[in-house]
Formats: C-alpha cells, sequence, structure tokens
C-alpha cells in the first residue's frame, strides 16, 4: 500500500519539473507483531525486577543492567518501525544515532558517577 506524490519543483536553470515521492507504509500485520514482542519484553522487564540476578550473575546491579538493555531494545523497536526510521532519508538516520549517542554518553556518565567512592548516602 503506497502513496505517490507530486510535487512541481524550480531547478537551477529555470525550468520546472515534477518530483515524484513514494511513501512507504508499514503493513499492519508487521506492526502487530512489532506491538506482541513489545509486550514480551514488559514482562521480561516485570519478571527481571522480580528476580535477583546477582544470585546468578555475580555482578553488582545485574538486574538494573538487564533492564536497561531491555528498554534499549524496546526503544530501538519504537523509534525503527513505529516512528519509521527504518525507511528515512540520511538525515533521518543521522538525527536518531546523535540521540541514539547521547543516551549513551548520558548512561556513561551516570556509571562513572555511581562508581566513584566519594559518594557517600546520607
Amino acid at each position: 500500500m503506497s502513496e505517490n506524490t507530486e510535487a512541481i519543483v524550480h531547478n537551477e536553470h529555470g525550468e520546472y519539473h515534477e518530483e515524484h515521492h513514494e511513501h512507504h507504509v508499514n503493513s499492519p500485520g508487521l506492526l502487530w507483531g512489532i506491538y506482541g514482542g513489545l509486550m514480551i519484553l514488559l514482562f521480561a522487564t516485570v519478571g527481571a525486577a522480580f528476580f535477583d540476578l546477582h544470585k546468578y550473575i555475580p555482578i553488582p546491579g545485574m538486574n538494573i543492567i538487564v533492564m536497561l538493555f531491555i528498554a534499549i531494545l524496546k526503544a530501538s523497536l519504537v523509534v525503527l518501525f513505529f516512528m519509521e526510521v527504518k525507511k528515512g532519508t540520511r538525515l533521518t538516520w543521522l538525527w536518531a544515532g546523535a540521540g541514539f549517542f547521547w543516551f549513551l554518553m548520558m548512561l556513561g556518565i551516570m556509571f562513572d558517577y555511581m562508581s566513584r567512592n566519594w559518594v557517600t548516602a546520607i
């Protein structure tokens, strides 16, 4: 299911011509499948909150790490399919990548802050 749109564009030689743009539409089956995957990941996040993963994997804060990984996966699915970045232009990919890079920087700053010994609880 695609829709063609036409635009009359003025080029540098003073001539007018028509451009055809095709809009991509995701199928409802794909969107429902992504929605189902998001619901499964939601239940996985809730399940990770109820289990003490530190017993099985001796890394402090393993529950937070797993839940952040699931959250990044869910956010990636939403951005790629529901916000249609997957079918976007290079500029759209650039801005989406810049946002993801900003998130990674903030996550790195948070982990750096939490790893310092001078931070004491009140």
